[in-house]
């Protein structure tokens, strides 16, 4: 199984997760439909419909939300270990059933009944778990899988790396060949087994089974090397070339093809670049802020009566703040302080507490009584809501500055602009204002390098007892 076949193969993998989900639903409603009839007064009438709105429906709106699920957490990635395979089928249902409780409240399925969704969760892992099993075990017996052929050349750490992993999968993808020795380049001891050198490379060609060579070296200069792409071309054998060293950090490489300019480009990104993944956050963005303005429209209209009745003065807080890669938009807050509060903060900023080019006080004398209320319960923070259902903001991400911080940051903090920023984040979950301000930029950019739609669940989860015990709000 070629690489190109293995893309394929994955394709596939998700295809069944989403049929076998499906199936996983029928037989959860079956089976409740048969357990009310059997514990009806433990269970209770199960409705099956409301109106037009049917579990069909339900099922119609799930499979692309399933989909989205197995895919943010790699459910199709077939070579990694049964554990591991495990806990990632253990979140893919975790966030299906949290879309379809979120899909419930959206679409005002009050027919859809608790026990469905709990039974759903448990058949779905029984099925989805059983369903790989024989899946993996046909392909096993019906085709041989161990059939490419790959030749490493280097011998250096990121070689013996590349090995490592090819041999550890030998069973589904590759048969390791051994290394060919670089001039100039320090050999491991555990480069094993070593075929020769560079200059060995096309007589390896003609006399044995290569599908493809990985170049793991750093050395990639010289008419040695050029001469060895040659004839990987001449012979149509597929090469790797690892690009070690040429991105720092957490930085990605793609290959990358602009419309209108026919040569391929290398790219290089230290943000996240998956679209599918950054397609899903946004929906996610757009559902769970549509819900929260709803569930939440009654807190929001206190506050603001309370705001109202307390000082004269706007209802909300309009501020331009800088966005992704520094896009300014107006962010939109419960005022929770006095309307002249701009211009007294020069007088107040020798009591700045924080370091860096931002300004907290414990006991700032701006703040009104209602305002100090609800910026410990975070109260003052749910107008941003809209902000994030016009696209400006997302759930989760770096608090979005003001220009003029903005302005006196030094270069490396300026990548935590390169996302768009959120309500909630790194920073509120680990102390807020009881984090100086080099920490707060170096949470916002291990936010960025780290980031994946689970990161995103798990803090939107600890955000929720960071508000309730009001950790570092002022």
């Amino acid at each position: 199984m070629t690489r190109h076949q293995t893309a394929l193969f994955r394709q596939v993998l998700l295809t069944l997760d989403v049929a076998f989900s499906a199936l996983a639903f029928y037989l959860a409603l079956e089976l409740r439909t048969q357990l009310g009839a059997i514990f009806p007064g433990l269970l209770g009438e199960f409705q099956t419909e409301a109106g037009a709105q049917t579990y069909t429906h339900v099922l119609v709106v799930m499979l692309p939300a399933w989909a989205m699920a197995f895919w943010t957490c790699r459910t199709h990635d077939f070579r990694t270990t049964s554990w591991r395979s495990s806990w990632r089928y253990l979140r893919a249902v975790g966030l299906g059933l949290l879309m379809l409780v979120v899909c419930s409240f959206w679409l005002n399925w009050d027919f859809l009944s608790r026990s469905f969704v709990f039974l759903l969760g448990a058949v779905q892992l029984a099925v989805l778990g059983l369903g790989r099993m024989v899946t993996m075990a046909a392909i096993r017996r019906t085709k041989r899988v161990d059939d490419h052929r790959v030749l490493v050349v280097g011998c250096g750490p990121a070689a013996v790396a590349f090995a490592r992993s090819a041999s550890d999968r030998a069973a589904w993808n590759n048969r390791f060949l051994g290394h060919l020795c670089v001039a100039g380049e320090e050999c491991e001891a555990a480069a094993e087994p070593r075929r020769g050198t560079l200059a060995d490379l096309e007589r390896l060609l003609d006399t044995e089974v290569v599908d493809e060579v990985v170049f793991a070296t750093s050395s990639r200069s010289g008419a040695a090397f050029e001469a060895a792409l040659a004839a990987c071309d001449l012979r149509g054998v597929d090469v790797l070339l690892m690009m070690d060293g040429m991105v720092q950090g957490s930085g990605k490489l793609e290959i990358a093809n602009v419309t209108g300019f026919d040569m391929p480009m290398l790219g290089m990104s230290r943000v996240p670049t998956s679209h599918g993944h950054l397609a899903a956050k946004r929906i996610l963005d757009v559902l769970v802020s549509a819900v929260a303005i709803l569930v939440f429209a009654p807190v929001m209209l206190v506050a603001a009566i309370a705001i109202r009745a307390e000082s004269t003065g706007p209802v909300l807080f309009k501020q331009v703040r800088a966005g992704r890669n520094g896009r300014k938009f107006v962010m939109y807050k419960f005022r929770s302080m006095c309307t002249d509060a701009e211009k007294r903060l020069a007088d107040l900023m020798h009591l700045n507490e924080m370091d860096g080019p931002v300004f907290k006080i414990t006991h700032d004398p701006r703040i009104t009584k209602v305002g100090r209320f609800i910026r410990k319960t975070s109260i003052d923070e749910l107008p941003q809501l809209f902000n994030v259902l016009f696209g400006d903001m997302s759930l989760v991400g770096p608090r979005p500055p003001l220009p003029a911080e903005v302005a006196q940051y030094e270069g490396w903090q300026r990548r935590r602009l390169s996302v768009r920023p959120g309500i909630t984040g790194m920073w509120q979950v680990s102390g807020r204002n009881a984090v100086d301000f080099t920490r707060w930029m170096e949470l916002d950019l291990e936010y960025i390098d780290r980031w994946s739609l689970w990161l995103d669940l798990q803090i939107l989860v600890r955000t929720v007892p960071a508000v309730l015990m009001r950790s570092g709000a002022s």
